[in-house]
């Protein structure tokens, strides 16, 4: 396991640069969040922009109720890349996007009715970042703490 605290400048480095490279190569996670009357969790695209995530979530989700009871979110992003189980645990804050870049979330976007009223965005901030590769070994991963 790495940790921010505990790694030198080039181990960090190199693990930042590889979970920023798993995130641009995948656009769909599961996003989970908690409140009082329970956990939530459904599927949503997502756009990256180094370790933040940018996520296109539909307007009928509740995702903004969720995020206003409680702005920290999970998610799952499993790689479809690799040749065994693989796939990034994300924890982190999230908080509304007022005035989303539509055209880097949704490049070709042909519909008549307006991205903003079919989806809302959430950008996420990371707090910890586990990447688990299971073709190293039953549980090998490395943790990124930020």
């Amino acid at each position: 396991m790495l940790a921010a605290n505990a790694v030198g400048g080039s181990l960090l480095d190199k693990l930042r640069d590889q979970i920023a490279s798993y995130l641009m190569l995948h656009d769909v996670c599961i996003v989970s969040a908690v409140s009082a009357q329970g956990a939530w969790a459904m599927p949503v695209r997502y756009h990256s922009h180094g370790l933040k995530v940018d996520l296109v979530a539909p307007r009928w989700a509740d995702v903004i109720w969720y995020v206003e009871q409680d702005p920290n979110v999970f998610l799952v992003i499993e790689s479809h890349r690799a040749a065994g189980l693989c796939w990034l645990q994300y924890q982190g804050i999230a908080q509304p996007v007022a005035a989303p870049n539509w055209t880097e979330l949704l490049p070709g976007w042909k519909s008549m009715t307006a991205p903003d009223d079919l989806y809302q965005v959430i950008r996420v901030t990371p707090k910890r970042i586990e990447l688990v590769d299971e073709n190293r070994g039953w549980g090998a991963r490395e943790t990124l703490e930020l």
